[in-house]
């Protein structure tokens, strides 16, 4: 569709201004009717285009800012400026998205607009500087967001709560597990492939992920650092639910269903080592945490 109406658009682009070019100042008549005729044609497109894309779309917001943007001055300064806020504003959106939280517009504006005005020039160090301050920065806010306050807050209350049960076993990590079946052979190390069925649950109870009919082997080197310790606590055949607290499992990035900070509950059976083949694209599903 999109191919289709650009092609289209071109088209008559092409016509339309070839019948303005040819009579001084032309017909307000006829450019009216070639306005009405181009205003059918990407109103059809474009509607169609934008429900497409999303059901729940806000038609009357859209246009605002059709409107806005077509309706701006047209020259080259103002225009480059407009590009560029597009890209700050999907910048915007992105630091929002990953820090649970809006940026300070004033403040980012009122630096962004100091620096636009200086005349000298930025060396490379200086740039690569101030590319150095932005993670750790980030890291910083996104610990600081609401949801990552509040999930370590929930996970520091569930782990409370666990330790005046006599059946859970906590580790000096943190890491608190229940063994449901002891297994039998010797324990699992950090350079096994281990053969496994789990079932990853959030505090509610709600399931996250699991292996489903076949186990899935992972590599322990590879995974976030709770589950590889709980699994080498473990022997083939063993059995356990075990608890691990935000900071040993995705920590404040948080992961793909999983909201930063949160502690997480897996209910693990181990099967053996898998030395025929490498570890099953589910591993990526249990990244390493990054390292603090």
């Amino acid at each position: 569709m999109k191919k289709i109406l650009a092609f289209a658009a071109a088209g008559l682009l092409t016509v339309g201004f070839v019948g303005c070019n040819s009579k001084a100042g032309g017909s307000s008549e006829a450019m009216d009717s070639l306005s009405m005729a181009f205003g059918d044609l990407y109103g059809a497109g474009m509607g169609q285009q934008l429900r497409s894309m999303d059901s729940t779309i806000n038609i009357e917001q859209a246009l605002k800012g059709m409107e806005f943007i077509a309706n701006a001055d047209t020259s080259k300064n103002f225009q480059m400026g407009l590009q560029m806020g597009m890209q700050i504003a999907q910048l915007y959106q992105g630091i929002e998205q990953q820090c649970g939280m809006p940026i300070n517009k004033s403040l980012f504006m009122s630096h962004l607009r100091e620096a636009i005005m200086k005349t000298t020039a930025i060396s490379q160090e200086d740039m690569m500087a101030m590319q150095s301050k932005i993670e750790p920065l980030l890291n910083k806010a996104i610990e600081q967001s609401p949801k990552a306050v509040a999930n370590k807050k929930a996970g520091e209350e569930y782990m409370a709560k666990l330790k005046n049960d006599k059946s859970y076993t906590f580790t000096k990590s943190g890491i608190a597990y229940k063994v449901l079946a002891a297994g039998e052979g010797k324990n699992f190390s950090d350079s096994d492939i281990v053969k496994v069925n789990y079932v990853g649950r959030h505090l509610d109870g709600s399931e996250f992920d699991k292996s489903g009919e076949n186990p899935v082997p992972f590599n322990l080197k590879q995974v976030i650092p709770g589950f590889s310790e709980m699994i080498q606590l473990m022997k083939p055949g063993s059995k356990v639910t075990v608890v691990i607290p935000g900071d040993l499992a995705y920590g404040p990035q948080g992961n793909r269903g999983i909201e930063p900070n949160e502690t997480l509950i897996f209910d693990i059976e181990t099967l053996g080592v898998d030395d025929s083949k490498p570890a099953g694209p589910r591993i990526q599903q249990l990244p390493t945490a990054k390292k603090k």
